[in-house]
């Protein structure tokens, strides 16, 4: 005879697992359908929803609003969420613009800022000068030296507007910005850079002098022994200092008044 208790059990039993099966089909159909949903969102977001129809640009005195949203190729009607910059591209096309940012205020407007390069010195090669920012990204060509920047003179540089300036080789590179950094951290100004020949490093300096480091070893301690000489020659003078010779052993550095000054 059967056991009514063990029937009793056994039907609670298939119950409850019936009622698990249930619960995660109806999870799981949830699950799929909340993805689905979120998918078409997503997909709709991208393609048919929120079509730009306000583009907004700021930041520069170079290029008018027009010309950077043709660089950037985005035109009102396209998706706001797919439409975006691509700086290195924009920089190819519009050389003085520094960076870009791109934002997005809902439902429909496209911000684009951005921010100017300024010309801080020039490279002279290939009988040209070419006018870079302080990062080195290249945004003019002139026959003529610009105004109002210093001079870099350095073998094997290329230049080409709208990209960064490539280099003869790391040495090159880290010479340059050795010298400038120096001459920023001695306050000292600089009107030009000739490192065309290794072994007579020639700067610029405060529209007075022209000095010879000779090669660049010791360059720190060359700009200290410099910075304290330029302190000690008066304002009205200019002229050569050669410190081509100047070791940790032989400290001396010479000065040469230019003629028919005082």
């Amino acid at each position: 005879m059967n056991r009514p208790d063990v029937n009793d059990e056994f039907l609670r039993k298939r119950k409850l697992r019936q009622r698990k099966i249930r619960r995660r089909r109806i999870i799981t159909a949830l699950v799929f359908f909340g993805i689905l949903f979120i998918a078409v969102g997503v997909i709709l977001s991208l393609t048919v929803l929120f079509p730009i129809e306000q583009i907004n640009v700021s930041g520069s005195e170079k290029y008018t609003s027009d010309e950077i949203i043709g660089a950037c190729g985005i035109k009102t009607g396209d998706n706001l969420f797919m439409s975006s910059a691509d700086e290195e591209e924009l920089k190819e096309k519009l050389p003085y613009i520094e960076s870009v940012s791109v934002s997005r205020k809902l439902p429909s407007t496209l911000i684009i800022k951005v921010k100017d390069a300024s010309e801080y010195a020039c490279f002279s090669t290939g009988g040209k000068y070419y006018a870079v920012s302080e990062k080195w990204q290249v945004l003019n060509a002139y026959d003529t030296k610009p105004e109002g920047i210093f001079e870099i003179k350095a073998d094997g540089t290329e230049c080409t507007p709208g990209k960064t300036v490539v280099f003869s080789g790391e040495k090159s590179e880290t010479l340059i910005k050795d010298i400038i950094s120096l001459a920023g951290e001695y306050s000292l100004k600089i009107d030009g850079i000739d490192i065309t020949n290794e072994l007579a490093v020639t700067v610029g300096v405060d529209g007075r002098f022209s000095v010879n480091f000779g090669t660049s070893n010791n360059l720190s301690e060359k700009f200290a022994h410099l910075s304290g000489m330029v302190k000690n020659i008066a304002e009205d003078k200019s002229g050569k200092i050669d410190l081509s010779m100047w070791t940790s052993s032989n400290t001396q550095g010479t000065f040469v008044e230019n003629k028919g000054t005082e």
